[in-house]
C-alpha cells in the first residue's frame, strides 16, 4: 500500500512505520446528497408533468362541456347515431342542410382524433378522461364506424382506383380499444371498396358486410 512512511533508525535495524492517510466523511456524503438530490429533482419533473397533463385534460372536458360550438356538434352527432342515419351525410351534394350536418360530424370526429393524439402521447391523463367519458366515447366510434370506413376509401383519378386510408382517425380508434374490446376494429378488409364511378357526380357507397350482394342505401 502506498503510503507516507515514519522511519525509526535503531542500531542494528530500520523500522518503517506505514500511516494510512485520514479520509474526510465529506468524500462520502457528497455523492449520497447529489444523488438524493438528482432524485428529487427527477421527481419533482416527473409531479410537475403529471399535475400539468391532468390539468389539460380537466381544461378539455370544462371546454367541451360548455363550448356552444361542440354543444352544437355533439347534438348534430347525436342526432344522426339515434337515428342510425349517417350514411345519408357521405354525398350530400346541392343540399346545404346535409352539407352543414356532414361538417358538423366530420369535426365532432376530429376532436374524438385530436383528444386521442393527446392520450396517446400523454399529453392528457388517460384515466381521468376515461373516468369522464370512457362509456360515450366507445359508443360513439362503433356508432361512427360505419360512416369512418366509407370516409377511409377514396377514389384516386391517377390511378383509378379506390385506396384505403387507414391513416384516418386511426388514433381515434386505438383509443377506443384502449378503452374497450368491444370497440369495432376497421380494416381495409373490414368492407369491399365501392365500385368504380360512372361520372362525376357518381360516388358508390361501399359495402360493408360482404356477405350482403348490394351496397347500403
Amino acid at each position: 500500500m502506498l503510503c507516507p512512511a515514519i522511519v525509526y533508525e535503531g542500531a542494528t535495524q530500520i523500522i518503517k512505520l506505514c500511516e494510512a492517510p485520514s479520509v474526510s466523511v465529506i468524500s462520502y456524503v457528497t455523492p449520497i446528497l447529489v444523488a438524493i438530490s438528482a432524485s428529487i429533482a427527477v421527481w419533482g419533473i416527473i409531479w410537475a408533468r403529471s399535475v400539468a397533463c391532468m390539468r389539460a385534460t380537466l381544461d378539455i372536458i370544462e371546454k367541451t362541456e360548455s363550448t356552444e360550438h361542440y354543444r352544437g356538434l355533439n347534438k348534430t352527432f347525436s342526432a344522426r347515431r339515434k337515428a342510425n342515419s349517417f350514411q345519408e351525410l357521405h354525398h350530400p351534394g346541392a343540399d346545404a342542410a346535409l352539407s352543414t350536418e356532414r361538417t358538423n360530424v366530420i369535426d365532432y370526429l376530429n376532436h374524438y382524433e385530436l383528444v386521442s393524439i393527446g392520450l396517446l402521447r400523454n399529453l392528457l391523463d388517460f384515466k381521468i378522461y376515461k373516468d369522464w367519458i370512457g362509456g360515450p366515447f366507445v359508443r360513439d366510434w362503433n356508432a361512427a364506424a360505419d360512416f369512418i370506413q366509407q370516409e377511409r376509401w377514396q377514389w384516386d383519378d391517377k390511378t383509378s382506383r379506390w385506396l384505403y386510408r387507414e391513416r384516418a382517425f386511426s388514433n381515434f380508434a386505438k383509443v377506443a380499444r384502449k378503452m374497450s374490446k368491444e370497440a369495432r376494429i376497421l380494416t381495409q378488409e373490414t368492407s369491399r371498396p365501392p365500385a368504380a364511378p360512372e361520372g362525376p357526380n357518381d360516388a358508390a357507397l361501399p359495402i360493408l358486410t360482404p356477405d350482403v350482394p348490394k351496397p347500403l342505401a
